[in-house]
C-alpha cells in the first residue's frame, strides 16, 4: 500500500486513536502531528526557495525530518493551539498565536494535490449555520424555520407565527469555556415560552438562533465518508431526557442502531457535503411523523466514536479507508 497520511491532530483525541489503530491494521503509513508541541521538541521550517524551485515545508521530529508534500492524504481533526512561553505579555501571545496560524495556514496552502479530510479553510465556511440550511434547501433537503437576530420584536413576532413551538441554539460551536478554571460546558437546545421573550435588554445582548420545533419519530446522525453514506438511528424520543435534544444522554434507554436511509435522501447528503468543500460531514436528521426527513445541520468534524460503540457503524474503519486510498473520495482536490 502506497498509502501516506497526515493527521492533524491534539493527543487527547480519542477518534484519533481509533482510526489510527484501522491504518496500522490496514497497513498504512501515518505520521501524528499535534501543532501545540511546536514550541517544544517539535520544529517547523517552511522555505521558499529565492532561486528556481517550488516552496518546500518539514518538520524536524528529533533526528527525523519530515516532508509535508510527500504525504497522500491529511485528516484535520480538531488540533489544538500552538503551546506558548507563560511569561509572554497579552499582547506578546496574541501577535505569537497569529503567527502560527499564518505560518501553518501557508503550509496547509501548499498542499494542494493532498485528498483534505478536510481543508481547514473548508471547516471553517461550512461551519456557517445559515449557509449549511441555504445549500440544504438547494439540493432539496427539507429545512424548518429559523430566524437569527438580536431584535426582540422580530423574535417575538416568530414565536406567534411558529405557534410558540420554537426552540433556541447557538449560532456558533455553543462551547463555554470557564475563566477562572479548565470547565467546558456546552449549550443545548431548549423551548422558550413567550414569557422569556419579553426582555428586550437580554435579547439585545447576542443574536440568538431561533427554529421552529420539529415533532420527531426518530433522530439520525448521518456521517458522510467520501462517498460513503453510514446512518446511525437514535430513538430519542424514548426518553424524556434525550426528546428534545439527544445530547442530554440517556445511553440505557435511547437506542442506537444501524439505519438504511433511502437512496434519495442519502444522495442530498452527498451534494450538500460535496457542496461544502468538505470529505466528512456528521449531519443530524429528524425524521418526522408523517415520515419527512428534515435537515438540522452538519459538522465537518463531528464526533462519530460513541454512536459507532453503540452502535456498531464503523465510521473509524470507514475514514481510515478513505485516508489509505482504498475508497473513493467525493472529489479528486478538496483546496480551493
Amino acid at each position: 500500500m502506497n498509502a501516506n497520511v497526515l493527521i492533524i491532530s491534539n493527543p487527547e483525541d480519542i477518534h484519533t486513536s481509533a482510526v489510527v489503530k484501522q491504518l496500522h491494521e490496514l497497513g498504512a503509513r501515518y505520521y501524528l502531528f499535534y501543532p501545540e508541541r511546536l514550541t517544544g521538541d517539535l520544529m517547523f521550517t517552511l522555505v521558499h526557495r529565492l532561486i528556481g524551485g517550488d516552496p518546500s515545508c518539514h518538520l524536524q521530529d528529533g533526528n527525523t525530518s519530515i516532508d509535508l508534500s510527500h504525504f497522500n492524504a491529511v485528516w484535520y481533526r480538531r488540533p489544538r493551539l500552538v503551546a506558548t512561553p507563560e511569561d509572554i505579555s497579552a499582547e506578546g501571545l496574541e501577535f505569537a498565536r497569529d503567527e502560527w496560524r499564518a505560518a501553518l495556514d501557508s503550509a496547509y496552502s501548499l498542499m494542494s494535490n493532498t485528498l483534505w479530510v478536510s481543508h481547514p479553510t473548508h471547516l471553517q465556511e461550512a461551519a456557517r449555520k445559515p449557509l449549511q440550511l441555504r445549500i440544504a434547501r438547494q439540493v432539496g433537503l427539507c429545512t424548518p424555520k429559523t430566524l437569527i437576530t438580536n431584535n426582540a420584536d422580530a423574535a417575538r413576532d416568530f414565536h406567534k407565527a411558529c405557534d410558540g413551538q420554537v426552540i433556541v441554539k447557538p449560532t456558533g460551536s455553543g462551547w463555554v469555556y470557564a475563566q477562572d478554571s479548565e470547565d467546558v460546558f456546552c449549550v443545548m437546545t431548549n423551548r422558550i415560552t413567550a414569557e422569556e421573550l419579553r426582555s428586550d435588554e437580554q435579547l439585545r445582548t447576542a443574536p440568538v438562533t431561533f427554529q421552529e420545533e420539529v415533532p420527531k419519530l426518530y433522530e439520525l446522525r448521518v456521517n458522510i465518508v467520501g462517498q460513503q453514506v453510514l446512518s446511525i438511528k437514535i430513538d430519542s424520543q424514548s426518553s424524556s431526557i434525550s426528546a428534545l435534544d439527544w445530547r442530554r444522554y440517556d445511553i440505557m434507554n435511547t437506542p442506537y442502531t444501524p439505519y438504511d436511509l433511502p437512496k434519495e435522501v442519502a444522495a442530498k447528503c452527498i451534494l450538500l457535503t460535496r457542496r461544502l468543500g468538505l470529505e466528512f460531514g456528521a449531519i443530524d436528521l429528524i425524521r418526522r411523523p408523517d415520515g419527512e426527513y428534515v435537515f438540522l445541520e452538519i459538522n465537518g468534524n463531528g464526533q462519530f466514536l460513541w454512536a459507532e460503540q453503540l452502535s456498531g457503524v464503523e465510521v473509524s474503519n470507514a475514514l481510515a479507508c478513505l485516508l489509505a486510498g482504498i475508497s473513493p473520495p467525493l472529489s479528486i482536490r478538496t483546496l480551493c
